[in-house]
């Protein structure tokens, strides 16, 4: 797997030291680079994917596609040309990197926002209703007439007397 490398931009100048290394960074900032590149890298690969896919699904282009695929697969198959494929392949694999790196931003901050506001539409659906109003009803129907029937008795029947007891020798 190809080492990514991240250049850091600051007032829209990159800096990469003479060696190809990028100076120290912070790991908050390359952890949300990172996150970035995934965001970016996902859209970007399923659209190569599904513009892949459709050119299989239609006959005109079928043949064309399985010819250049198979071609791919016998060059990665010869010991001579195998270095060129993988080269190549890196390549594309390089490009869309790139490319999704200046698209992770905004496809991140884009979820970022959609997460948000879910997150307060339900809050605000949530908040409408009260939780001590819907359960109130249920507690007087529910709870209130099991009490008279058999919490009150005992309650008169065993602690009522001991309190009196206690009171009078005290």
């Amino acid at each position: 797997m190809p080492q990514l490398r991240f250049k850091r931009n600051t007032n829209n100048t990159t800096e990469e030291a003479a060696n190809g290394a990028t100076p120290a960074r912070k790991p908050s900032e390359q952890a949300l680079e990172y996150v970035d590149v995934t965001f970016g890298l996902a859209p970007t690969f399923a659209e190569a994917l599904r513009t892949r896919a459709e050119k299989l699904r239609d006959p005109s282009t079928r043949e064309q596609e399985l010819k250049i695929f198979q071609a791919q697969v016998e060059r990665l198959r010869n010991p001579e040309t195998r270095d060129a494929e993988l080269e190549t392949l890196r390549k594309r694999l390089d490009a869309e990197v790139e490319k999704a790196k200046v698209e992770g931003p905004e496809k991140r901050k884009k979820a970022t926002k959609q997460l948000v506001d879910q997150a307060q539409k339900a809050r605000k659906r949530v908040e409408k209703t009260p939780v001590y109003k819907q359960v109130e009803p249920v507690y007087k129907k529910r709870v209130e007439p099991v009490v008279k029937q058999r919490v009150e008795p005992v309650y008169r029947q065993r602690v009522e007397p001991t309190v009196k007891k206690v009171a009078e020798r005290v």
